[in-house]
């Protein structure tokens, strides 16, 4: 007998054993439980809701917030968080009723945009949950602001605010523990900057956080766009 067909014996023998054991009471299901570790589904719409549920609340969002934090039920399939990875995707939800300085209390960014009121404040009314790519650089090199604000519209993509440009960047700190956009520019042409202008974020060479207002007229090699896309129900 080889080596596989004994360990297949073997295999057998235990598992009758065990549940033996179990049926007589010789060991309770608690103790079995103790010594192994619960299978996790991490395309389980629910799990995805919980660890990034998580997530915050160990950073301390409801200390910032000063009340209770949950978040709503992930409203991607199983099949759409499963392709999500295959195409290196992340799940995003920004959280409704937060705002910019809160975001950047609880991700440790400053800027003097969160704190202008030129700059168009964009707190979600509800849940805001989308899929985007983890490129470390943005899409769209070359393109105007008035361009991808379009297009985006058009296509029924999620455009970036600075509210949501902020969840993402931490979460994929959080998550490849490298800082997107370095030397490169974002628009976010969610909301507007004084009437007509648009912001524009990123990171330069020293890793330092960045956002200016800027003419959405203006396109350079350095300069992209970010979105997402919504979950298809």
């Amino acid at each position: 007998m080889d080596l596989s067909s004994k360990l297949e014996n073997t295999r057998e023998d235990f598992i009758v054993l065990l549940e033996t054991m179990l049926a007589n009471g010789v060991i309770s299901q608690k103790e079995l439980n103790r010594y192994v570790k619960p299978y996790e589904d991490h395309f389980d719409p629910e799990y995805v809701r919980q660890e990034l549920e998580t997530w915050y609340q160990n950073l301390g969002i409801e200390m910032i917030i000063g009340r209770k934090f949950t978040l709503s039920i992930c409203p991607f399939t199983h099949d759409e968080l499963e392709k999500a990875a295959n195409d290196q995707e992340i799940i995003l939800c920004v959280p409704k009723g937060i705002h910019r300085q809160e975001l950047g209390k609880l991700f440790k960014i400053d800027s003097w945009a969160l704190h202008d009121p030129l700059v168009t404040s964009s707190v979600e009314k509800e849940d805001l949950w989308f899929r985007t790519s983890m490129s470390l650089q943005p899409n769209y090199i070359k393109r105007t602001g008035t361009e991808v604000k379009q297009l985006f519209e058009d296509e029924g993509k999620v455009p970036f605010s600075l509210e949501r440009y902020l969840v993402f960047i931490a979460r994929m700190k959080y998550l490849t523990i490298q800082t997107p956009d370095i030397q490169y520019w974002t628009w976010l042409p969610y909301r507007a900057y004084d009437r007509s202008g648009m912001l524009i974020a990123g990171f330069d060479r020293n890793g330092s956080f960045n956002v200016h207002g800027w003419m959405p007229q203006f396109s350079a090699s350095f300069l992209g766009a970010r979105y997402g896309y919504p979950p298809k129900q």
